[in-house]
C-alpha cells in the first residue's frame, strides 16, 4: 500500500515539474528522466509484491516438513517432539494433501505444522511466511484449512461421556487421595479470554466484573489433568449458572449416573448452583468445620486452574487480546483447538495434577481411540 502511495506521488509530481520547469527544457528533461526511473522502479517492485501476495504464489522453497527443524526447534516452538508430532498426524487423520475453499493444495504435515506454530507462538503472518517460504495470504489459508480439520474431534474429544466408565475409578482415586467429597470424580470452573471490543453485539461480551469485553467457556478437569467436558463459547455477560445450564451438563451427569448407578458428582466454586450431582464451596458465614472443608477441596480445585494455565503457557497466541478480534477471525474455534492439543500434550508429556494426584494420563492413542466412535459416527452424519 505504501509502495502504491509512492507511485502516485512520483506521477503527481511529474505533473508539477512539468509546469513549473516549462521554461527550461534542459531542467525539465533531467527532471522527468529521473521519476520516470524511480515510477519504473515503483511499478517493477508493485508486480513483485503482487506476485508475493498473491494466495496462488508457488512456495519459496519445498513444503516444510520436521525434518527441516532441530528437535529444540520442534519443542520450543512447536510444543511436540518429532515423533510426538508423526503421531498426532495420524491420530489427527491428516491427509497427505489438504485443500483450501480457493482449491490451493497443501501439505497435510506442513499445514499441522504451521497450525502449531502459530498458536505456539506470537508471530504475525509476515514472519510465518519468511519461516514457511510463502506468501502471507497462502499462510493464512494453510492455516485455516488445518485448525478446520483439527476442529472437527474438538466436540467428540472432549465430551465427558467418553470417560463415563472409568468416572467411579476417578472418585475412588480422589478419595484415596483424601477428598472428602467421596463420590467427587472432577471438578467444574470456567474461563474467560479477553477480546477486541467487537462491532456487534458488543454489550452482550462486555463483563461487568472485568470490565472487559469477554467470550467464556466451561471445563470440567478430571484427576488425569485431561478436560473431560469443555462448553464454549458463551458470552462475556453470562453468568456461570447461565452457561452451565446451556451446557446441560447436570441433565449429563444425572444420565450417566443413573446408567452406572453410583453416586457421582462434580465441585465447583460458589458461583455454580447446589444439584445432586454438583457441589459448590459454601458460602456466607461459615462455621469452622465449614471452613475447613472449603480449604482442603480448593487444594484439589486448583487442578482446573493448572489445566488453565498450562494452555496458555503452551498456546499464548490464544491469550493475545490483539489477536482475538471475534468477526473477522475463529478466535473460539483457535481457543477450542488449542484445549484439544494441551489434551494431547498432557497425554504425552503428562502435567502438575498427575505428580499431585500420582495418576498417569492415556497415551495419545488410547486417547484417540476412546472418542474415535464418537468422531466416526459425526463424520458419518
Amino acid at each position: 500500500m505504501e509502495m502504491e502511495r509512492f507511485r502516485v506521488r512520483i506521477v503527481h509530481l511529474r505533473v508539477v515539474m512539468m509546469v513549473v520547469a516549462d521554461g527550461d527544457p534542459d531542467l525539465l528533461m533531467a527532471f522527468t528522466a529521473m521519476l520516470d526511473v524511480l515510477a519504473s522502479e515503483c511499478e517493477e517492485r508493485l508486480r513483485t509484491l503482487h506476485e508475493w501476495w498473491s494466495p496462488r504464489a508457488p512456495p519459496a522453497s519445498p513444503g516444510r516438513s520436521a525434518e527441516s527443524f532441530t528437535d529444540d526447534e520442534l519443542r520450543g516452538s512447536f510444543r511436540f517432539g518429532r515423533d510426538a508430532i508423526a503421531e498426532l498426524l495420524r491420530l489427527l487423520g491428516f491427509p497427505t494433501v489438504l485443500r483450501s475453499a480457493s482449491g490451493r493444495r497443501f501439505g497435510g504435515e506442513e499445514a499441522f505444522l504451521l497450525l502449531l506454530r502459530r498458536l505456539g507462538g506470537r508471530e504475525r503472518g509476515l514472519e510465518l511466511a519468511q519461516v514457511f517460504g510463502r506468501s502471507p495470504p497462502a499462510i493464512s489459508e494453510m492455516y485455516n484449512v488445518a485448525l478446520d480439520h483439527v476442529f472437527l474431534h474438538v466436540a467428540s474429544a472432549m465430551r465427558l461421556e467418553i470417560w463415563e466408565e472409568h468416572l467411579p475409578a476417578f472418585a475412588r482415586l480422589l478419595r484415596e487421595r483424601g477428598c472428602p467429597e467421596g463420590h467427587c470424580f472432577g471438578f467444574i470452573d470456567g474461563t474467560m479470554f479477553t477480546i477486541c471490543r467487537p462491532t456487534v453485539g458488543q454489550e452482550a461480551m462486555y463483563n461487568g466484573w472485568k470490565r472487559q469485553h469477554k467470550v467464556k467457556y466451561q471445563c470440567v478437569v478430571l484427576p488425569n489433568f485431561l478436560i473431560g467436558d469443555w462448553f464454549g463459547p458463551a458470552a462475556g455477560r453470562a453468568h456461570d449458572s447461565q452457561v452451565l445450564a446451556d451446557s446441560n451438563l447436570v441433565a449429563r451427569l444425572q444420565g450417566m449416573r443413573g446408567r452406572l448407578d453410583v453416586e457421582l458428582c462434580v465441585y465447583g466454586d460458589p458461583a455454580y448452583p447446589v444439584h445432586d450431582v454438583l457441589l459448590r464451596a459454601p458460602k456466607g458465614r461459615m462455621t469452622n468445620a465449614m471452613e475447613a472443608y472449603a480449604t482442603l477441596m480448593s487444594h484439589y480445585r486448583e487442578s482446573v486452574e493448572w489445566v488453565f494455565g498450562k494452555m496458555g503457557e503452551l498456546w499464548p497466541f490464544v491469550t493475545d487480546v490483539r489477536r482475538k478480534t471475534t468477526g473477522s477471525r475463529a478466535t473460539s474455534k483457535e481457543d477450542c483447538v488449542a484445549a484439544l492439543l494441551t489434551n494431547y500434550h498432557t497425554c504425552k508429556y503428562g502435567g502438575v495434577a498427575n505428580r499431585y494426584f500420582d495418576t498417569l494420563p492415556p497415551s495419545m492413542s488410547e486417547y484417540r481411540a476412546m472418542y474415535h466412535l464418537h468422531l466416526d459416527n459425526q463424520n458419518v452424519q
